[in-house]
């Protein structure tokens, strides 16, 4: 049988951070055997780099429309989009030269008209889910840096503290727009009780770090470390992580670490999977975070060790190590019209 013709289309969306294009070079690599092609949109030199090292096939855009021509010439079997949400228009104007295109987690009007919509960043909803959209947690991708470290922690699977002095991972991925790192590492300094405290400082963030550094000075045991990959750096030594609701907690889950998240964003607020049948404890909007709450929450999972090993149990249930598999067999079924969403 022909090989399938497989296009992505990534476009950077600030409130989703740079995941949506390690999802997008994850599932392409799996789908190596068929005939894939990248086109991507960032202003992000750094990423388009990094992009350029993956040895895909990697076609930069700058306006939405530009991919019409390119598509028809193209003749794809399934059309993947992630990133920015979409307009109607858009997806109208691609749609008559392919007979399959897929979402990942669109929040706009254009994922209506897809043929599956993939949904990792799940709301509460009471309503009833669109007969073409499929929510889980398995919507989210290993990179494979994060599936090595990952191997690492659950190869080591006490979940007691591992040091005499509590570890903290303070790690505010896709922008920190409201500082929330400055926030809550204030918030910590002033829990009367000895801690390791690491701050994980990667590419978006974009404030000053002095200030960062000068707080870690007035405690001991306290530092920033500022690296692309940081989160994934600490991750082993980790007893506890606070972190954005966004797609980090899947990071964390993914090895099972006791976890407390608030939102960056409003829409944050929404995603269902950072709530305690996962394993985390929510403490809801991180620029009206207070003191307090904070920090009953750290002591909660410092001071317990069942409620640790709960969340821990309950993280590593979802077993997100084996998404990949479920996520490529899905899009080859899309890409083969192997599929009847009615029955996925």
């Amino acid at each position: 049988m022909q090989k399938r013709k497989i296009i992505w289309i990534i476009e950077h969306c600030e409130i989703k951070g740079t995941y949506p294009f390690e999802r997008a070079v994850t599932l392409a690599n799996l789908l190596q055997d068929e005939e894939v092609v990248l086109f991507v949109k960032t202003a992000n030199e750094q990423l388009l780099d990094k992009l350029a090292q993956t040895g895909l096939n990697i076609v930069k855009f700058e306006r939405f429309n530009e991919l019409k021509k390119k598509i028809h010439e193209f003749e794809p079997h399934l059309i993947i989009h992630e990133g920015k949400d979409t307009q109607v228009e858009q997806i109208e104007m691609i749609k008559p030269f392919c007979p399959t295109i897929v979402h990942f987690d669109d929040f706009g009007m254009g994922a209506q008209l897809s043929d599956c919509h993939i949904v990792a960043l799940f709301g509460e909803s009471h309503e009833e889910p669109h007969t073409h959209e499929l929510a889980g947690s398995y919507a989210f991708a290993v990179p494979p840096s994060l599936e090595k470290v990952a191997h690492q922690i659950l190869e080591k699977p006490d979940s007691s503290i591992k040091d005499s002095l509590p570890h903290i991972v303070v790690a505010f991925e896709d922008g920190d727009s409201n500082n929330l790192t400055y926030r809550t590492l204030r918030h910590l300094t002033q829990l009367q009780i000895p801690l390791k405290i690491s701050v994980a400082i990667d590419d978006d963030y974009p404030h000053d770090i002095d200030s960062l550094k000068m707080m870690a000075l007035s405690r001991k045991n306290t530092v920033i470390v500022r690296k692309s990959d940081a989160l994934l750096e600490l991750m082993p030594q980790a007893d506890l992580i606070i972190c954005n609701a966004n797609y980090t907690p899947y990071k964390v889950a993914a090895a099972g670490i006791p976890c407390i998240t608030t939102a960056q964003q409003d829409n944050e607020l929404n995603y269902a999977f950072t709530r305690e049948m996962n394993g985390f404890i929510h403490i809801g909007l991180g620029r009206k975070m207070k003191q307090s709450i904070i920090q009953n929450a750290v002591m909660e999972l410092l001071l317990h060790e069942q409620r640790r090993e709960r969340a821990v149990r309950k993280q590593r249930s979802l077993e997100i190590l084996t998404n990949n598999e479920i996520l490529k067999n899905l899009l080859l079924d899309l890409a083969y019209a192997r599929h009847n969403m009615a029955h996925i």
